[in-house]
């Protein structure tokens, strides 16, 4: 049976370099202690009930909350990472708690703020915006205005603010079971055992054996379907945080609450939906086409990702695919193509699977740290793309922190998966252009709409499962694993169509979702996929001028609010016709493979 490296046998250059924020545990100790002694002396004393007496006040309030968020940053960034390159550390996990906590103190000790600046008189808020001081406040205060209706008093604020921790419990406990507890096992099929991890089980979901598939699956879902009950209740307790916290901020619902930080319209929302129903004939299209490939009586759960072709070209050592990743994002510039080399040479990616290592992929770091990415490179190209993928958030937190002041050098989920999923979008365009050979082609679009499939369709179905799942909760319903799993199961059936069948496991699939915990999150995968198929088509047809609007794009952090950065990049996210290009795109490419399939043995 093969078995992982522990991280210790891990050669450094494949290892991120977290010693660039503390050079050891010791130092982030004193740096926690520093700020925890600092939080302790009140440190918005001299300020708290003030800000009515001028702009220089509201300056200096600023100003501090830049510096202490800072000091946050470094040992939050620093304390999670460390648990995510081995979860069973339990060093690493009292770490995290105890940012946690410091968190939720900052949160308590700012809380004042909102509601004591909202007394202010409007005339005297609008004088306060046109100082030179507060000018690069000025989309900082705006936003607070317009918060004006939902926030409470700062009794209220500041007691909010103190169960910040506990209301991420739900998120944390599901983490925790998933990454460190559970154990999936192994089974043996003709002699061969096989490892059934998390990092591993898309490996074992794309083996042309489908016992080998099927008996994966079985095994890594019975873990899940044994803590059933358990997993239901950790999900329906978010919702209903949820529900609660809309409710007490007088949202009329959780997904207003959740869309509205970003200035999103439900709309917006409801168009996704809409377009991916008006659309559904284009996935069940593929569905179709990859039962009659496959040779099954219908698609399964586990027969969703194998790959109905497959040319020898599926394999590549790290170095190989960081290689492909840059030559595939060559049309973004030498710029581009420099800051990439500075991820290498600075350590920015974590690079393989170890014992205890968090699953999937991800790319945090904010403008005072390096940005950090983990991977689990297995080799295929599907960890390429999700190299490309997480070097695009990298980048994007890059050049955004580079480029705004702190307070506008962030940018919002809704943006940022459009960065990631750009890249892939050049690497899969890049290959394709680069091969007239039938197999190599079908193998690449056979990828690309596996992608696809999962970024637009399989999140939008995702979407409207958790709207259907918040909608139960405000109208007085009971979230439980068979609600839930009935619920999941019909999305399941539309989304597929005719030629899918759900066995007694596959309704349970959202009980692994983790993004299920960040409510109202996952649409943005799918809008963000839709917008980056039309900027990469776009900069394939129009060249440096939308490269420039595209590389102004990810420079431009949150100096204003989503939809308005994307339409200073030439892209409006209103007009139903941007999703309706990235179908025909979809569409386009099952076609394309039904006519290519019949020519390939």
């Amino acid at each position: 049976m093969e078995t992982l490296r522990e991280r210790q046998d891990i050669p450094q250059e494949y290892q991120w370099s977290l010693e660039a924020m503390f050079a050891s545990d010791e130092h982030w100790q004193n740096a926690f202690d520093e700020l925890n002694a600092t939080m302790q002396d009140d440190p918005f004393a001299d300020i708290r009930g003030h800000l009515h007496e001028g702009a220089k006040v509201v300056f200096d309030y600023f100003e501090k909350t830049v510096l202490l968020e800072k000091q946050l940053g470094l040992l939050a960034i620093y304390a999670h990472t460390k648990n995510d390159q081995d979860t069973r550390v339990t060093t690493y996990q009292a770490m995290m708690s105890r940012v946690q906590a410091l968190e939720a103190e900052y949160g308590e000790k700012v809380s004042f703020f909102e509601p004591e600046l909202l007394t202010v008189s409007d005339d005297v808020l609008q004088s306060y915006m046109q100082d030179p001081l507060l000018k690069e406040y000025k989309k900082v205060i705006d936003n607070i205005v317009r918060n004006k209706p939902h926030v409470l008093s700062g009794e209220a604020e500041a007691l909010l603010a103190t169960f910040e921790d506990v209301f991420s419990g739900s998120q944390q406990v599901f983490g925790q079971l998933t990454n460190a507890d559970f154990v999936h096992g192994s089974f043996t099929i003709d002699d061969t055992e096989y490892l059934v991890t998390e990092g591993r089980f898309g490996l074992l979901l794309r083996n042309l054996d489908r016992r080998i598939r099927q008996a994966g699956y079985e095994r890594l879902y019975d873990t899940y379907l044994n803590h059933k009950n358990a997993i239901a209740s950790l999900y329906a307790t978010s919702v209903k945080k949820d529900v609660r916290m809309s409710r007490a901020r007088k949202f009329e619902t959780a997904r207003e609450r959740a869309l509205f930080a970003n200035n999103i319209p439900v709309s917006v929302y409801d168009a996704l939906i809409a377009g991916m129903r008006s659309n559904i004939a284009h996935v069940h299209r593929y569905v179709q086409l990859r039962k009659d490939r496959l040779g099954l009586d219908k698609v399964k759960l586990f027969d969703k990702y194998v790959p109905l072709v497959e040319a020898k070209m599926d394999e590549y050592s790290y170095e190989e695919g960081f290689a492909l990743v840059e030559r595939g994002l060559a049309a973004l510039g030498e710029d581009y193509a420099q800051i990439l080399q500075t991820a290498r040479k600075e350590r920015w990616l974590d690079v393989f699977e170890n014992p205890g290592k968090r699953s999937g992929a991800y790319s945090t770091g904010f403008y005072a740290t390096r940005p950090y990415v983990l991977l689990n490179f297995q080799g295929n190209y599907e960890s390429v793309s999700t190299l490309a993928h997480e070097l695009g958030h990298s980048v994007h937190t890059y050049l955004s922190g580079k480029t705004q002041p702190p307070q506008y050098s962030g940018y919002s989920i809704f943006l940022a998966e459009i960065a990631s999923t750009v890249n892939e979008t050049l690497l899969v365009n890049h290959l394709l252009d680069v091969t007239d050979d039938p197999l190599k082609r079908a193998t690449l679009i056979n990828q690309q709409l596996d992608s696809l499939t999962a970024t637009i369709y399989r999140q939008t179905m995702f979407a409207e499962f958790e709207l259907d799942a918040h909608r139960k909760v405000e109208e007085g319903h009971a979230l439980t694993h068979d609600v839930l799993s009935e619920m999941y199961a019909g999305l399941n059936q539309f989304y597929h169509g005719p030629a899918y069948e759900d066995d007694d496991r596959s309704p349970a699939e959202w009980s692994r979702i983790p993004h299920f915990y960040r409510a109202f999150y996952v649409f943005q995968y799918a809008t963000g996929m839709s917008a980056a198929l039309v900027f990469a088509d776009r900069m394939r047809k129009q060249g440096s001028v939308a490269v420039d609007k595209y590389l102004g794009f990810l420079s431009s952090g949150s100096k204003d609010y989503p939809l308005e950065v994307l339409k200073e990049a030439g892209l409006n996210m209103e007009d139903p016709s941007v999703v309706g290009q990235a179908l025909k795109i979809y569409g386009d490419l099952v076609t394309e493979l039904e006519t290519l399939l019949p020519h390939i043995g």
